[in-house]
Formats: C-alpha cells, structure tokens, sequence
C-alpha cells in the first residue's frame, strides 16, 4: 500500500539567498520527475514552515538557531555550511537523534567531493591512520573547519576548530620550485589529520594523540594528491583494512549542489522507508597532540657562506639536535652558496630547534625557505 508522504510528496525548502541556493532550486524543479523516482516521493518546494527537509546553503553560524528548531520541529536539515558544522556539529546532530531528524552534511567538506559517507559508513568497521587534503585557497579559518570536520570523523574524536593549527602560504621563489623539482617533491596547500603513534604519556592515559594542522607542505610527486591543482579538491584517506583511498572532484557551485542533493534524496528516502542517518561518534576522545610533538619532516633552503668547512659546521648543528639528514644540495652563488636540506622524520620541536640554531651559526647568512615534507619518509 503506498503512504500518504509517498503520495503527497516531502515539503522541501532551500535556506539561504546565494548561487548555491540558485542551483540547488534549479535542479529540484528541473529534474522533478528523475528526483521523485530516486527519492520515492515528490520532492515539493515550499516555506519552512511546511517542509520537512531543509536544504541549508547559508555560509556563517547565524543559521544555527534556525536549523536547530527545525531540528526540533523533527525536520531533517541538509547543510554544505563548513563553518556552522565546524562548531555546532554536535549539537545538531544530537538535537536531530532527539527529535527524530536527520541531519546530512556531505556538501560541508570539500564540496563535491564525497569523503564524508565514505568516513561515516564505508569505513566504520576499519581503523582510520590518516586523512590528507588538498583544497582551493580559501580562508584560514574555512581550511581549518574543514580540518577539524575530517579529523572528527576520521578518529571519532570531538575536534574543535581552535585545535587545528593553520599555517598560512608565504612567497615561493623559482628556485625553490626548481630545487624540489629536483628532489621529485611538489608544493601543495595540505590539511594533515593523523595519528600520532608511540609517543604516549602517563599523563594523557595511555592514548596515542592525534595531529590535526593545515599549511604549505611538499608531496612526492608520486602522490596522488601531488597531481591535484585547482579548481579541483582531493583527500586521500589511509586505513588499516582499505589502503589509500582518493575521492577528488570540483570545487564549484555546481559539485556543492551536487553533494546537497545526494544528500537530499537520502533523507527523503529516510522519511519514505524509515530509515536514519549515521548517528555522530566521538567515542575515543583521543588527545590533540601539541604541534612540537608532531613528527614530520623539513625541506630547508639555507644561505651559507661558500667556504671550506661550511658543510661540516651545518652537519654539526643537525646532529646536536638528533635531527637525520636525508639528502643535501649545494650551488654556488659568487660568494655564498645555497644548501638544500631534505631531513629524516623528526619532531617538530627538535626541526623548529634545529632551525634556531642555525639562524645563529656563523656560515649561515639565512634560512630562507622552510616547507614540511609529507607523504613520504624516504
């Protein structure tokens, strides 16, 4: 026997005034009848006071009072609004577990590209070692929701968007391009969620920790992400069960419909069929680990003054703070010399150290270009 909601349609309005707001409209009337036979009913635009199903394409936190009494109202709310998930992800999703709504937020990270289902379902039963991000300059505190949004997921952990440190792209000169270049390595905007294994303490319990930071960091370009350029955004996920997974895809208006919709025909499917949305996990409650204890690896440009000896005096500094040297370069420049440092894996406080110490070397005239290197530990 077929329902009075599968008759009569799903109220479904479109909360917000904006491109994206646009397109999501259009699509839903242009392809009315392709949406009722994927969704089980008719998708019926109209005011919130009649929907069931909210579409939220607003940008800021000002929308969380409204969608937490639609919420309320046993709505189910459907959001590509980063920031709004960043900070009031728990709250939403508990107020929708409360009242029976549902609340999808494909569209929040990353766009279009699908990575949010894949962490929440996919990958429940596998144990998460890392997710790695490549997306379009934005704003440092757009890249750092997105950051605290994986990192939530990834490691069923409660993230907040002040526990991401972000580390704004400086200047990048043709030589430095050139030299990593020659070291096979390319320069990315990288969002680095990881597990922060065998550094445990006492006082934290036993946990191992978790790093979550957004800046400029080189990738082998053997590295999926290392081929991605904009407009297009791309995360590569590592698990334990499932290897290194990619999800890549556009970052424009039309990919962020996209994700809103497939999320649309899902909660709609929901009120057909009675089914639920991934309830929120933050179970493990592991520990943001301080940036110095966060292991990763330098690629150093130095000045140097281009004499016998010079070499020996910046190896010296590199050993006194047990940081490994991987590979070094060195071009003359009349009477300096440039160096090109690649280190071993080492913690960020023991690199940061290293850097200090050799601004105040006598042979080094600067350290003019200090990028992580990720991805690899070869």
């Amino acid at each position: 026997m077929t329902s009075n909601l599968v008759r009569s349609g799903l109220g479904t309005t479109v909360h917000g005034t904006n491109p994206l707001a646009a397109t999501v409209t259009r699509i839903v009337r242009d392809n009315a009848a392709d949406l009722r036979e994927r969704a089980g009913t008719a998708l019926v635009l109209g005011e919130m006071t009649s929907a069931e199903l909210v579409v939220d394409t607003t940008e800021t936190t000002e929308s969380a009072p409204t969608l937490l009494a639609a919420l309320r109202a046993g709505r189910s709310v459907i959001t590509a609004n980063t920031a709004l998930i960043a900070e009031h992800g728990p709250r939403l999703a508990a107020t929708a577990a409360e009242f029976g709504g549902d609340l999808f937020f494909e569209a929040a990270v990353a766009g279009g590209v699908p990575v949010v289902r894949p962490l929440t379902q996919s990958l429940s039963g596998d144990r998460v070692r890392q997710v790695l991000g490549v997306f379009p300059v934005g704003t440092p505190h757009e890249a750092g929701a997105q950051a605290a949004i994986l990192a939530t997921l990834a490691f069923h952990t409660r993230v907040e968007v002040g526990d991401v440190y972000v580390e704004e792209s400086g200047p990048v000169t043709p030589y430095d391009l050139a030299a990593t270049d020659a070291l096979s390595l390319r320069l990315r905007p990288l969002t680095v969620c990881t597990r922060v294994s065998g550094q445990l303490t006492p006082e934290e319990g036993g946990k191992e920790r978790i790093s979550v930071r957004v800046h400029p960091a080189l990738l082998p370009v053997a590295h999926p992400l290392a081929q991605v350029g904009e407009p297009t955004s791309a995360v590569t996920v590592e698990a334990e069960g499932a290897g290194q997974l990619m999800f890549s895809g556009r970052d424009a208006t039309t990919a962020t419909a996209s994700a809103l919709l497939g999320d649309l025909v899902t909660a709609a499917r929901n009120r057909v069929h009675g089914g639920r949305a991934p309830r929120a996990s933050y179970y493990a409650e592991l520990p943001v680990a301080p940036l110095g204890d966060t292991p990763t690896r330098y690629y150093l440009n130095l000045r140097v003054t281009d004499h016998a000896g010079a070499l020996a005096q910046v190896a010296a500094v590199f050993a006194d703070h047990g940081v490994s040297i991987a590979r070094v370069r060195q071009e003359h420049h009349g009477l300096d010399a440039h160096l090109i440092v690649l280190t071993h894996r080492a913690r960020e406080s023991a690199l940061t150290d290293t850097v200090d110490a050799l601004t105040d070397t006598a042979c080094v005239r600067a350290v003019t270009t200090r990028w992580r290197v990720e991805g690899t530990d070869e």
